[in-house]
């Protein structure tokens, strides 16, 4: 199998994967450690011209000098190990220097760039996520006074120090971007280590604006299109569906007209391929919340809350967006609309399976194909003709084998089980369907109907019991079940009662067999959560429900026996 390895969406529980901009190991310097006895005579040098002057003009012009040394000679301990405690005392020494006069030009590079490197420090080396978190917004203060201050271009080290070795720089188009965008990309890393999830999405944001207004990517071009899909997931679990598509757009953008255009080297490279498909993940995860919301919404009579207004501005401002408006940013609430943002989701969950294929990566294939039967399902929601609403359950369930390689199935056990547990739900929906019109509205049950109820309780029950099965030990499920399988295990002995109790037949004796396989099946779920108090914590709904219809199932039996004649048995 292909060694390819998608990024992961669904568990984003500590977001982690989503801050790719954040991974960013390069420091704004590389330096040349041979220049270390050189820069540290210039340093030596300038102290001892600042020590013998008293005021002026000169001894400015020197301490800006000074600064630069610093922080030139602090990257060059840094970086040669030699002498960590001396290369930190030196960038705290530039930042000293030239203390209330931070932000003028020839100082503002020096303090940035040491401020940087000492929250770097303190993040990577330190672990100290608060220390460093107050030297990058000093960092962004000191940038923040510039930018209004105005007080002319900064002055880069080589102008400032004589004979000063020209060290590569990452970037030497704009040299403060390059810094600015630094302090930016580290502070994601520390919102991130303190679990400040919003301040980090919202600093990513003006990292990515940045970049966009200067043209200047730290990483590669594609790295942007990405991090700007990836915000929009998370834009996308606070509601703020307008910024989440905003930002789609602009990934779609920069990667069918941008790179295409501008960086030719990258477009159709097999990077751009695997970035391609992942942007069209986001898209599919963005129909999928959509069409979640909505359905709840429409199902449950919900309003949802509100995005935070510290969201609003998150938009790319003068950046001509391609074709933004191609899927809606508001709920729908009828099928066409439903229909359309569904078929969009879908085109984007094809385009993403194009790329991961099965050969390629297994488990994400089978992830992409159930999403596939999930939007099947959310879209049965918002028709309102029950045949119809049936028959795109049925494509759902088609779908669900039909991608399948069967001779796989033996081999990925927990794939199967995920297979299992849906195609269990599918026959369940399709029941419920069926005999919430028939039986619940009072029709008259027609042998047609009714081996169609029975059908699809069947089937359902033929799934669900083949997923439990799978976790037997000497043919009966063990005392424990892992936590990861737990909960759908024991629903499954709850779907599987509900489904037996909806099977319509004429024998009394036959209904009696299913009441009682019913109570095996709720009495299954309630001895586990009395055996591990821990999972009756996770579904205390579903075990009062239990409870109750093991009380009220002596009755019921009591009544189906007093019962005489031949009667259709379904209530």
């Amino acid at each position: 199998m292909d060694s390819a390895e998608p990024l992961r969406y669904r568990n984003t529980s500590n977001h982690a994967e989503l801050f790719g901009l954040s991974n960013l190991n390069l420091q704004p310097y590389e330096s040349n450690a041979n220049a270390k006895e050189n820069m540290e005579e210039m340093y030596h040098t300038l102290v001892l011209k600042v020590n013998s002057l008293n005021g002026g003009p000169e001894e400015k012009n020197l301490n800006s000098k000074l600064a630069a040394a610093c922080y030139q000679l602090g990257r060059i301990y840094y970086d040669i190990g030699e002498n960590p405690a001396m290369a930190e005392s030196m960038f705290i020494k530039a930042k000293n220097t030239v203390e209330g006069h931070e932000s003028e030009g020839d100082n503002i590079l020096s303090v940035i760039n040491s401020l940087n490197m000492l929250a770097y420090i303190k993040e990577k080396d330190d672990e100290n996520h608060e220390e460093a978190l107050k030297f990058l917004l000093e960092a962004d203060n000191v940038y923040q006074k510039y930018n209004e201050e105005r007080s002319g271009p900064a002055t880069i080290p080589s102008k400032l120090l004589p004979n000063c070795p020209r060290k590569r720089m990452i970037t030497s188009k704009n040299p403060l971007i390059s810094a600015r965008l630094f302090s930016l990309f580290y502070i994601i890393e520390v919102y991130k280590s303190l679990g400040l999830i919003t301040e980090s999405l919202i600093s990513t944001h003006f990292t990515l604006k940045l970049q966009l207004e200067n043209n200047l990517y730290l990483q590669s071009p594609l790295d942007w299109a990405l991090s700007s899909a990836l915000v929009a997931n998370l834009l996308v679990e606070q509601n703020a569906y307008q910024q989440a598509r905003h930002h789609l757009a602009a990934a779609s953008t920069f990667m069918e007209k941008i790179i295409p255009s501008k960086f030719i080297n990258l477009f159709n490279s097999e990077t751009y391929k695997q970035y391609s498909a992942d942007i069209a993940r986001c898209w599919a995860r963005y129909g999928l919340r959509l069409l979640k919301k909505s359905k709840s919404r429409l199902l449950k009579q919900k309003t949802h809350r509100q995005p935070l207004e510290i969201f609003n501005n998150l938009l790319f401002k003068n950046f001509t967006m391609w074709n933004e408006e191609r899927v809606t940013r508001y709920y729908v609430n009828n099928y066409e609309d439903a229909q359309t943002l569904a078929n969009h989701t879908l085109v984007n969950l094809t385009a993403t399976k194009k790329y991961y294929s099965f050969e390629k990566t297994a488990i994400y294939h089978t992830d992409l194909c159930m999403d596939t039967c999930v939007v099947y399902k959310l879209l049965s929601n918002f028709q309102d003709n029950p045949d119809k609403m049936g028959k795109l359950l049925q494509k759902k369930e088609s779908w669900t084998w039909s991608w399948w390689p069967i001779d796989s199935t033996r081999k990925i056990a927990n794939i199967c089980r995920r297979i299992w547990y849906e195609l269990g739900t599918v026959y369940s929906d399709m029941m419920d369907i069926k005999y919430e019109r028939q039986v619940r509205n009072k029709l008259v049950l027609t042998d047609v109907a009714i081996k169609k109820i029975n059908r699809y309780a069947t089937s359902a029950i033929k799934y669900y019991l083949r997923f439990v099965e799978s976790f037997y030990v000497q043919r009966k499920l063990p005392e424990y079940v892992s936590d990861t399988f737990v909960k759908p295990v024991l629903l499954a002995h709850m779907h599987m009662a509900r489904c037996n109790n909806k099977r319509i037949v004429n024998q009394k004796n036959v209904k009696l067999e299913i009441l009682f396989q019913c109570k095996q099946y709720y009495q299954t779920v309630v001895d586990y959560c009395q055996r591990d108090p821990r999972v009756e914590g996770m579904m205390p709904i579903e075990m009062t429900t239990c409870k109750g219809l093991l009380q009220s199932m002596p009755s019921r039996v009591d009544q189906l026996l007093k019962t005489k004649g031949p009667v259709k048995y379904y209530v």
